[in-house]
């Protein structure tokens, strides 16, 4: 790879709409993850120690190194944005963002062969995706040349992002990363919660269409009708700002943050149309709704260390 290949690059595009790379990029992860799930309820596999798609699959097939931009040439945030929404309507618990985000960003994370994560400065401590996987490495910076990868290294389990597999640590493990760097973890973590609210919507209006009561659905109500619509709203609201973040840098973050926001929205509206089953283990709610805490978390906390138009790393 030849030193101008070797750049980390954030490649942006003026345009609202994905290029070809991202279209494409997005109908090959939604063919995947739709046909892995087949949509089973999420709870059936969030936890499994033998995800539905293997980390052989999704490197085999290049997924991984998806972000990489050489010679001017790749995927943009857009496009990552797109992507990341179709992997997050799967709630999959790989390491494949992380992992494309280190790569793209990253000459050293690009040497591995394996998934890379980062360490996020979370409130005095690291938060560490995935984490807890044994064959992960830890890239030490993100955007420019330098870095390396290490050991992720001692930690406690992260207990809210239970299909994240985080570690929390107080180690001084945290990833350095150039403001635009941290605009895109934060736009590409806050799409992969977009598409686990479009999964929760579309499953709220599933089930208010099989449920009845006084021998109608529920979902024939106008009350349920004008939550969903609300939620509805909450989603494509969402989009909007992810694209026009993707297209304003400067306002990135506060995109994201606004994002998950709605996300939120969506996923507390899901859980009250599902009534008492929305509150059970069983129904796996919880599951992308843990996913949008944890990332509202992040996505503040990279915009409250990056905001200022400085460079942290």
């Amino acid at each position: 790879m030849s030193t101008e290949q070797q750049e980390t690059t954030v490649r942006y595009a003026m345009t609202t709409m994905p290029t070809d790379f991202g279209q494409t990029g997005a109908e090959g992860i939604r063919d995947l993850v739709r046909r892995a799930t087949a949509q089973a309820p999420i709870a059936t596999y969030a936890e499994d120690a033998d995800s539905l798609i293997s980390w052989a699959a999704i490197a085999g097939a290049g997924w991984d190194c998806a972000g990489i931009v050489e010679d001017g040439e790749g995927a943009t945030t857009r496009d990552l944005i797109e992507i990341a929404r179709e992997w997050g309507y799967g709630c999959i618990p790989q390491p494949l963002l992380p992992t494309m985000l280190a790569k793209r960003l990253s000459p050293a994370a690009r040497a591995s062969n394996g998934p890379v994560t980062f360490a996020l400065a979370m409130d005095g401590d690291s938060l560490i995706p995935f984490g807890q996987l044994a064959d992960i490495a830890l890239v030490t910076a993100l955007g420019g040349d330098g870095g390396a990868l290490v050991p992720v290294g001692e930690g406690d389990d992260d207990g809210l992002d239970l299909i994240g597999r985080g570690t929390r640590t107080t180690q001084p493990v945290t990833t350095a990363m150039t403001v635009d760097a941290a605009r895109e973890v934060a736009l590409v973590l806050a799409a992969e919660s977009l598409g686990g609210a479009e999964r929760l919507l579309a499953d709220s209006i599933e089930f208010t269409k099989q449920r009845t009561q006084f021998n109608r659905p529920v979902g024939s109500f106008q009350s349920v009708k004008h939550k969903l619509a609300n939620a509805a709203v909450a989603v494509e609201s969402a989009e909007t700002a992810l694209i026009w973040g993707s297209q304003r840098r400067e306002h990135a973050f506060r995109s994201a943050v606004f994002a998950v926001d709605r996300c939120i929205d969506a996923a507390e509206i899901a859980v009250q149309m599902h009534g008492g089953l929305g509150f059970t283990w069983e129904a796996g709610l919880h599951y992308p709704f843990r996913k949008f805490l944890s990332t509202h978390r992040v996505t503040d906390e990279l915009q409250r260390r990056y905001d200022g138009g400085g460079d942290d790393a």
